[in-house]
């Protein structure tokens, strides 16, 4: 008796070992989207970095406008291949006006999650963003619009702080 379990079990074993583990499914909003551009003799970079776990993604971003950078961090669902941002916090401007929990200063007015309307896309390979009633797809997308995805390293995009939050963020907990 034991040596047929012995040998059921080495068979199971081959067996399980030979095949393939399930295909996880795609994440195309995983990754680093970035552009660089030279403005007044200094380089200016913008960044949106985002964690995908099926329907949910997590992203913290940077742009540079009037005279100043802008971070902000935001949760959201990917549905088809639109990524709906739901909530957003940071720095107040045209993004949001709702600073993060930690991160305000003690005046601040409006402190956590605010909501959002904007969506993003991918289009040749670029993320895009649209707001509103604005259609997310590629029809008349220029091929140079958005932002190009780039190889991630730790001088790009990114604190480790933010890169912190984001991956707590992807496993549940924003």
């Amino acid at each position: 008796m034991r040596l047929a379990l012995a040998a059921i079990l080495s068979i199971a074993a081959g067996v399980s070992a030979s095949t393939p583990a399930p295909a996880l499914a795609p994440a195309p909003f995983n990754g680093l989207w970035r552009s660089c551009e030279t403005y007044r003799g200094a380089e200016i970079c913008e960044y949106t970095m985002l964690a995908q776990q099926g329907g949910r993604i997590c992203g913290v971003q940077s742009y540079f406008a009037t005279n100043a950078y802008y971070e902000q961090r935001f949760v959201g669902t990917v549905k088809a291949n639109v990524a709906h941002i739901e909530k957003i916090c940071g720095d107040p401007g045209s993004e949001t006006d709702t600073y993060c929990a930690g991160r305000a200063p003690d005046d601040a007015e409006k402190v956590g999650w605010g909501a959002s309307d904007e969506k993003l896309f991918l289009c040749n390979g670029r993320l895009l963003a649209a707001s509103g009633e604005e259609t997310a797809d590629c029809t008349g997308v220029k091929r140079q619009s958005g932002l190009p995805r780039v190889r991630a390293s730790s001088g790009d995009g990114p604190q480790p702080e933010e890169r912190a939050w984001l991956a707590s963020c992807a496993a549940g907990s924003e």
